[in-house]
């Protein structure tokens, strides 16, 4: 049984890491530059910044402070499911790039934090902000894919950590109301 269950898990990874080598970029390319700010648009200080400038434009409306709160909380719940399962697997990154990532307390790659925090942003700003619904898509899946391009991550680490921020975000919204 451990033999069929390592078998699986490789050839996922075998998948996994030829599927994230064709989609790299790289350095030197034209639209590297584009996948560099990408990369970063789940910077986690670019994010607190955003939250806590929507928390005092939106002051006269409570239900949106709250919202916006609950959305910083689902964050913060991802980010611990987040490491918690980074510092269990540690699944080394596929590669090294300066400046994406700490090396020293972010070194494992699987599941991507940018990808939970964008798959918050992705939920939460869709909820909150319906009509700008479209871009919030666009710029959570424009900083993970961003993640694989650069080759920071494998494409399965951002799947896995989109998926983890969304969950949490629809289980906070759905025990929230």
């Amino acid at each position: 049984m451990v033999t069929w269950q390592c078998t699986i898990w490789q050839r996922l990874h075998r998948w996994d890491a030829w599927i994230t080598q064709k989609m790299h970029l790289p350095p030197g390319h034209p639209l590297r530059w584009l996948v560099v700010v990408g990369a970063h648009l789940g910077d986690g200080p670019l994010w607190l910044g955003l939250w806590a400038a929507g928390w005092l434009y939106w002051r006269q409306r409570p239900d949106l402070q709250r919202g916006i709160l609950t959305w910083v909380a689902s964050a913060i719940l991802a980010a611990v499911v987040t490491y918690i399962i980074k510092f269990a697997v540690k699944r080394p990154r596929p590669r090294q790039v300066a400046g994406f990532y700490s090396q020293r307390y972010d070194a494992h790659a699987f599941p991507s934090g940018h990808a939970t925090r964008m798959g918050t942003v992705a939920l939460w700003g869709s909820a909150l902000f319906p009509g700008w619904q479209p871009a919030f898509w666009g710029i959570s899946l424009w900083c993970a894919l961003s993640r694989v391009t650069l080759g920071v991550h494998y494409l399965g680490d951002v799947v896995a950590g989109f998926l983890i921020g969304a969950l949490v975000s629809w289980g906070m919204m759905m025990v929230g109301g």
